[in-house]
């Protein structure tokens, strides 16, 4: 397998987008769906959702405080990492990765990159949040030394509101 790992490129937006949405629904939606024992037009969110990762994508790309890191097998897009600088901590957004190219060190390479990018922003830390039903990610990111120190709690949702 033939692994590299570079900046997005403006045309792989589109592509990134719909993996980030795919993401979001195998993590997030239907966790939310379950929990709060509702139907989401799930239509709607992915074009309300879609639009405005477009959006953002388009805008990291271009900064100078961060970076999107694109995972390619034979020139294929198949994952990637958002990555932004917030004084001297980077914080790591987004991390990606299509499910057939799973458990094939793709994460691992992508979070090093991210690490790699940190340090010559001078950062002195590296943050991130993750779905606590994410096991796989959890187990991932210990294993490259990542630990918990705090929680973050949340009432409501993006799209549902507060009740």
């Amino acid at each position: 397998m033939s692994l590299e790992i570079s900046g997005l490129r403006p045309e792989e937006i589109t592509e990134a987008k719909e993996m980030m949405l795919e993401a979001l629904h195998e993590n997030y939606i239907t966790d939310i769906e379950i929990e709060m024992n509702i139907a989401l037009d799930e239509n709607r969110i992915s074009e309300e959702a879609g639009s405005i990762v477009e959006q953002q994508l388009k805008q990291l790309i271009s900064s100078d405080s961060a970076a999107v890191f694109a995972a390619r097998v034979e020139n294929k897009l198949v994952g990637y990492a958002i990555v932004v600088v917030e004084g001297d901590v980077a914080d790591f957004w987004d991390l990606v990765v299509k499910k057939e190219y799973r458990k094939m060190g793709i994460g691992t390479r992508l979070i090093k990159a991210v690490e790699e990018y940190a340090k010559r922003k001078g950062c002195v830390a590296v943050k991130l949040d993750v779905n606590l039903k994410n096991e796989a990610a959890i187990r991932l990111y210990e294993k490259l030394g990542y630990r918990k120190v705090s929680y973050i709690m949340m009432k409501g949702d993006r799209i549902n509101g507060l009740p």
